[in-house]
């Protein structure tokens, strides 16, 4: 794949998770299929290491509550130190994350989900 190609589909998957509507890891709804949200973290985390941490870094500063936690998930993986001080950021925030589990949704507080993805709650 050309790097020009490989920008294109990223920076689409990172444009698309900026507004995702829920933060689902497995399957979700009752055909149990990969979220949409799920299926963009995983093209952004197949790229490049310093392409991927650039766009987790953009998905954090822009992004809704879930798509914060997409990218906390992403920088767990690739930048552990990173990770833990953007975690440190989420401890007094008021902002609620639509998390999808299976086929029920849930309002979680973004400390919260953060915290559970810091225990490893969400598997990818």
């Amino acid at each position: 794949m050309s790097p020009v190609l490989a920008d294109s589909i990223t920076n689409s998957a990172v444009n698309r998770l900026t507004s995702v509507e829920w933060f689902a890891f497995g399957g979700v709804g009752y055909a149990g299929v990969t979220s949409e949200g799920e299926a963009d973290f995983k093209v952004v985390l197949a790229q490049p290491t310093q392409t991927a941490l650039k766009a987790f870094e953009k998905l954090f500063a822009i992004g809704n509550p879930q798509a914060k936690s997409y990218a906390l998930s992403g920088l767990k993986k690739l930048a552990p130190q990173r990770f833990r001080e953007l975690l440190a950021t989420t401890t007094n925030s008021t902002k609620t994350v639509e998390v999808m589990r299976g086929c029920i949704l849930s309002h979680e507080p973004l400390r919260e989900v953060a915290k559970q993805i810091d225990q490893g709650q969400f598997q990818f």
